[in-house]
């Protein structure tokens, strides 16, 4: 999948976490999980190693890296009391979910399988890469939805700061709203995993 895909659904998962926990930090911390393996690997596997390894699923699209970052998130939450090690690992799990990583167990599993398969050399990456972004129809779909996304966030959060505790019916209009942005979230993901897997198949991604 490209950039705008995964990012799309970094912040739906985020968003739908925010609404559980109220911390508004766990939306950017999930968005940049979700993006952070192919932020990492593409350069490296097609851009630095492109003459030897050419691959852009490697270390993070890994299961060791999504490990070590869960050990990660742990040990800052049980020193620091933050979440934001855990809510990153849980943006690269669903990068790793919708790459579909279980059909390249070489890559998944590493290093249990071996070194990482080689591909053949990728030469004008950059260009190809930006070519694909303008060019994928879908990229353009996930654009409107994370713009969607944000509006909603931004409502959201400006009817929080307006919401007084005190009077029970605005609690439950509130408690009525966070339901319904939360529904809204989870049909975005789910519409967004759909597109991809009937407009992109798995061997693409």
């Amino acid at each position: 999948m490209l950039f705008l895909g995964h990012l799309v659904i970094g912040l739906v998962l985020g968003f739908i976490l925010y609404e559980l926990f109220q911390d508004k930090n766990i939306i950017v911390f999930c968005a940049i999980g979700s993006v952070l393996p192919d932020v990492i690997d593409k350069p490296l596997g097609y851009i630095i190693f492109n003459s030897t390894l050419s691959n852009g699923k490697i270390f993070f699209h890994s299961l060791l890296i999504l490990l070590l970052f869960f050990i990660a998130g742990l040990i800052v939450w049980r020193w620091y009391r933050s979440r934001a090690f855990l809510w990153v690992t849980v943006g690269i799990l669903s990068h790793q979910i919708v790459d579909g990583m279980w059909v390249y167990p070489t890559s998944w599993f590493y290093p249990l399988y071996g070194p990482f398969p080689s591909g053949a050399p990728r030469p004008g990456y950059i260009e190809q890469v930006y070519l694909n972004e303008i060019s994928s129809p879908t990229e353009w779909i996930f654009l409107v939805a994370i713009i969607a996304i944000l509006l909603i966030l931004v409502v959201n959060m400006s009817r929080r700061k307006a919401v007084l505790e005190s009077d029970p019916l605005i609690a439950t209009n509130r408690h009525d709203l966070t339901a319904g942005l939360v529904g809204i979230g989870v049909f975005i993901l789910a519409l967004s995993v759909v597109i991809i897997y009937l407009v992109e198949p798995l061997s693409t991604l």
